[in-house]
């Protein structure tokens, strides 16, 4: 008798929990980060000198009165005495023209007036039938000939002037080119300072981001799912977002963006992303967050009332399907099901099993079919359904 029971299979100890209704929501979670909608970066006008940027990060700016810094533009560099002597020489060379062509004017403008004269004195002649007609008329042409040379004169005065002027500035001293001139910046736009990217003083170049403005009420947040994920992603569906450092916070999403991009992962794995835009619910819970804050979004992509579920933990694959362990009279019976839609926890049942039937929970390796068993833990009936958890299937 003893010699019997020594060698009797042994019940194998198991949890368990029971087949039941409640309701389900599948979600796709990834890490997001929140951010203002229009951030405005504003850079450096000019090549200069900036003095010390006088606005923190978190500031309040106002649109046309905030002062953030002034920049001197840069004074010309010194000139060696070679540039010198040559820069000298074409200033000689400008005044040299210019007399020149003065000079030319007074001699067009002296012929001019003389054939004036002679055309005057042509048409008097005319009425008395002393010249014909044909000497009134050349007279005429020549006058006007004179007119004509002598504006063209007038017109390359202006030249030699401005000719001159260029080369007398280019030897005009530093000191005196805007070297006392600054220019202020001001702030484009009300708002807060979100980062100041140039603080202190010295030479910057033309372009150079200084600070960035936006308004925290803007705020919305940001997400890139993995494409096959975000398909399932509609606008309007739910968020909760999670792991942001307080009380998951509910929102909707405004928009799925329609053009991924490649990223790579952690483990060197090139991933297809989709951004998805969301906003908060409550616009009282941006008071907390502000620009560049990561978080946790959790998107409900579906949702189900009164569903037959089990805990994923009793599922294992068979071939292309999924059973389970069933607990019927003390022994472990193999029983094949029909699944719906799983989350992390959960799995929807369509077919294979009834509620309130006890299955085996994270069956051990050395279960088989037929084989007796103890539980070892009391099954929990009404368990609640783990709404914000990443899916998978």
């Amino acid at each position: 008798m003893g010699f019997a029971w020594a060698f009797s299979p042994r019940a194998v100890e198991i949890d368990a929990s029971y087949v039941t209704r409640d309701d389900m929501t599948v979600t796709v979670s990834d890490d997001g980060m929140t951010r203002v909608r229009d951030v405005f970066v504003l850079s450096a006008p000019l090549d200069g000198t900036m003095s010390r940027v006088d606005v923190e990060p978190g500031d309040q700016v106002q649109v046309g009165e905030t002062v953030i810094s002034t920049i001197r533009p840069l004074l010309p560099p010194l000139l060696p005495a070679r540039t010198t002597a040559q820069l000298e020489s074409n200033v000689s060379s400008a005044e040299a023209a210019l007399t020149a062509a003065r000079a030319d004017a007074e001699r067009l403008r002296a012929e001019h007036n003389r054939l004036k004269r002679d055309l005057d004195r042509a048409k008097k002649l005319l009425v008395s039938a002393t010249i014909s007609q044909q000497a009134v008329d050349n007279a005429e042409a020549a006058e006007r000939e004179g007119y004509l040379a002598l504006r063209s004169s007038e017109a390359v005065i202006g030249v030699r002037r401005q000719q001159l002027a260029a080369a007398r500035a280019a030897l005009m001293p530093s000191e005196t080119q805007n070297g006392s001139d600054t220019v202020t910046i001001i702030a484009p736009l009300s708002g807060q300072i979100l980062a100041v990217d140039r603080e202190s003083e010295g030479p910057i170049a033309q372009g150079t981001p200084i600070v960035e403005i936006g308004d925290l009420n803007s705020l919305e947040c940001v997400a890139d799912f993995l494409s096959e994920e975000a398909v399932r992603v509609k606008p309007g569906d739910p968020v909760m977002f999670t792991d942001w450092g307080g009380p998951p916070l509910p929102g909707r999403v405004r928009r799925v963006e329609p053009a991924g991009f490649t990223k790579v992962s952690a483990l060197g794995i090139e991933e297809q992303r989709v951004n998805i835009i969301m906003d908060l619910n409550d616009p009282s819970a941006r008071q907390n967050l502000g620009h560049g804050y990561r978080f946790v979004a959790n998107i409900a992509v579906w949702e189900g009332t009164n569903r037959l579920v089990v805990p994923m933990s009793a599922l294992f694959r068979d071939a292309d399907g999924w059973a389970v362990f069933v607990v019927s009279k003390g022994r472990a019976e193999w029983r094949s099901v029909s699944v719906g839609h799983t989350n992390r926890t959960y799995a929807e049942i369509l077919g294979g099993l009834t509620e309130g039937t006890r299955v085996v929970v994270h069956p051990p390796r050395q279960l088989e079919r037929g084989a007796k068993v103890k539980i070892r833990t009391a099954p929990k009936a009404n368990r609640a359904i783990d709404s914000a958890v990443t899916t998978s299937g």
